[in-house]
């Protein structure tokens, strides 16, 4: 009997100690637990305000964008053209459109010289925002502009260039798109040899 009662009270202190250790760790746990619960909260509240200002962000670069690029518009061609670039939410991700409107409808013509106005300005538009060089070379930016079109937009983009402070050199073939250029320089191909005219 005397051992029996040894054994179940080593037993009993085994399980005590047991019990001791297990209430420790639930101790441990819950405090690991609350840390994480408040390190969560500060995430929480931290994306939030990041997302905010995420928005303010996509806003003000909405306004500055959509303004450049209908007032490129609107100065090359007579029809009461809005430019619209819009920062939306699929699939968990952020993405830009873009429409272009006529009248207030959306009028889905982003073709020919429209497209080649709306390239350049958003190009011009998105370099402003971060103005790393004062500097844009273009190649052929205008290919489908018509040719009653390309003194409007000549003066355009010198108005934006003197704007925003950027020089601009430009590679075109159209005659009347240089109308206002500061210089010009002209290369012909004179039997395989090419001759340069500064104008």
């Amino acid at each position: 009997m005397n051992g029996n009662l040894q054994f179940l009270k080593e037993r009993l202190t085994k399980e005590k100690s047991e019990r001791d250790f297990l209430i420790s760790q639930i101790k441990e746990k819950k405090v690991f637990l609350e840390d994480n619960l408040k390190e969560q909260d500060k995430l929480l509240k931290a994306r939030a305000l990041v997302q905010i200002v995420a928005e303010e962000t996509q806003k003000q670069i909405e306004f500055h964008i959509n303004t450049l690029v209908t007032k490129a518009l609107q100065s090359v061609f007579n029809c009461p053209y809005e430019f619209k670039m819009q920062f939306v939410q699929r699939r968990n991700k952020t993405e830009c459109d873009f429409m272009l409107m006529n009248n207030g409808k959306d009028c889905y013509s982003f073709k020919g010289g429209i497209k080649d106005v709306c390239n350049f300005a958003i190009v011009v538009a998105t370099w402003s925002l971060k103005r790393t060089r004062k500097l844009l070379i273009l190649d052929e930016p205008f290919r489908f502009l018509s040719i009653d079109l390309q003194n409007k937009c000549s003066e355009m983009m010198k108005q934006l260039s003197e704007k925003l402070g950027i020089q601009i050199i430009m590679i075109s073939h159209l005659p009347n798109i240089i109308t206002s250029c500061d210089k010009t320089i002209n290369i012909v191909n004179v039997k395989g040899v090419s001759i340069v005219k500064e104008t």
